[in-house]
C-alpha cells in the first residue's frame, strides 16, 4: 500500500498498513541543515535541498512547506519583518476600512511578491519525491486571513462596530484562500496545511466561531478536497469544545494543539473525523529526554492502532529541539506500530 493510500485510509477512519509519521519541523530543519531561516527561505532550491535532507535523515513521510504566515498577505501590501533566524511576521497591517478593502485584488500566485517561492518549492519536491512523500503546502483560513491582513485587535473591534465590513473581508479572504490553495495543488501539493489559529477558542468564543469562522472555513475545505487534496486543519486548539466546532468544517484530518490529551480527543471525536498529533514540540522534543519522547510516542501509537490517526507534533518544532529526540519520535513510532499492528 502506498503512502497516499495509507493517508486516505486514515482519513476514512480505517487502519493504514503503515502509520504516516509527520513533524512540523521546518524551523528545526533549517538549523539542522546549517542554514539561517533567512537562508532557508531565500530560494526554492534551498528549501528543496533542506527538505530532501531531513526527510532522508529523519524518515518523515511529508515535506511540510509552511515557509511563513505572510506570503499571501505580503502580496496585498501588508508589511513584513524578519531576521536571520526569525520566521517572517507581520509588522504593518492594512487599514481596516471599506476604501482599503475595495481596492484589494486577489494576487496572482504565479508572480506576486514571494508567493512563487512556495509554488516552485512544491513543484521541485513533487518532481523529486513523486507520491513517496506527501508534499504539503499551506493556506490561512478566511477568519485568520482577515486578522493577518488587518490585525487581530482591529478585527475584533470591527466584529462589533462594522460587522458588514467583516463579512465583506471574509468573502475576500475566502476567495484568496481558494486561489492560493488551488495554485499549490496545481504545482504538485497533495495536501494543504490549513491554519486557523486566530479562530481557536483562546482567541474567539465558540459563538463567534460559529457566526464568523465556521462556514467560510468549511467552503474553502470543500474546494480543496474537490481539487483532490488532503486538508489538514490546525487551530492549535486546546479545548474540546473548540475542536467539536472545528470538526464541522469537515477537513480531511483535524490537528489539535499539544495542550490536549489525545486520548480525550479520540474519545470525543475519533469516530467522526480523522485526527493527527500531538507530540509536544517544547515539553518533549526540546526539553525532555529521548526516553520520555519514546514513552509518549509509544502511548500515542498504541492508541492510533485502531485507525483514523496520524502521528505528528502538536505544533511547530523550534530550532532548539534535540536531534536525538526527533529521531526517537520517528523511530519509536515505526517500531511500536510494527509491534502492535505488524506488516499488513
Amino acid at each position: 500500500m502506498s503512502l497516499m493510500e495509507d493517508i486516505q485510509r486514515c482519513v476514512d477512519l480505517q487502519i493504514p498498513e503503515e502509520l504516516p509519521v509527520f513533524c512540523l519541523s521546518q524551523e528545526f530543519d533549517a538549523k539542522y541543515c546549517d542554514l539561517t531561516y533567512a537562508e532557508y527561505i531565500s530560494t526554492p532550491e534551498s528549501i528543496i535541498r533542506c527538505q530532501l535532507e531531513v526527510m532522508d535523515k529523519f524518515g518523515w513521510d511529508w515535506a511540510w512547506l509552511h515557509v511563513d504566515d505572510t506570503l499571501e498577505f505580503e502580496a496585498l501590501g501588508v508589511g513584513v519583518k524578519a531576521g536571520e533566524n526569525i520566521v517572517p511576521a507581520t509588522c504593518d497591517y492594512l487599514p481596516f476600512d471599506s476604501k482599503t478593502l475595495a481596492r484589494l485584488k486577489v494576487p496572482n500566485p504565479q508572480n506576486s511578491a514571494r508567493m512563487p517561492l512556495l509554488l516552485d518549492a512544491i513543484a521541485g519536491l513533487r518532481e523529486a519525491c513523486g507520491d513517496e512523500k506527501c508534499i504539503t503546502g499551506r493556506v490561512a483560513a478566511p477568519f485568520s486571513a482577515v486578522t493577518l491582513t488587518f490585525g487581530i485587535e482591529e478585527t475584533m473591534f470591527k466584529l462589533a462596530d462594522d460587522p458588514d465590513l467583516v463579512k465583506d473581508a471574509l468573502k475576500f479572504g475566502e476567495e484568496q484562500a481558494v486561489s492560493w490553495g488551488l495554485a499549490q495543488i496545481d504545482a504538485g501539493a497533495q495536501a494543504l496545511w490549513y491554519g486557523d489559529c486566530n479562530a481557536s477558542t483562546h482567541m474567539i468564543s465558540p459563538r463567534q466561531f460559529e457566526q464568523w469562522a465556521l462556514q467560510p472555513c468549511k467552503r474553502v475545505c470543500e474546494a480543496f478536497k474537490e481539487a483532490g487534496a488532503f486538508v489538514f486543519l490546525h487551530n492549535s486548539e486546546e479545548q474540546i469544545a473548540g475542536l467539536r466546532l472545528q470538526a464541522l468544517t469537515e477537513p480531511s484530518v483535524l490537528s489539535p494543539g499539544p495542550g490536549l490529551d489525545m486520548a480525550e480527543v479520540r474519545r470525543e471525536l475519533g469516530e467522526r473525523i480523522a485526527l493527527m498529533g500531538n507530540v509536544d514540540p517544547i515539553g518533549l522534543l526540546t526539553e525532555a529526554s529521548a526516553s520520555q519522547v519514546a514513552a509518549e510516542t509509544d502511548r500515542l501509537v498504541r492508541m492510533m492502532a485502531t485507525g483514523g490517526m496520524i502521528l505528528n507534533s502538536g505544533e511547530c518544532v523550534p530550532r532548539e529541539a534535540k536531534a536525538p529526540n526527533m529521531h526517537t519520535m520517528h523511530d519509536a513510532g515505526r517500531k511500536v506500530w510494527d509491534l502492535v499492528c505488524g506488516r499488513r
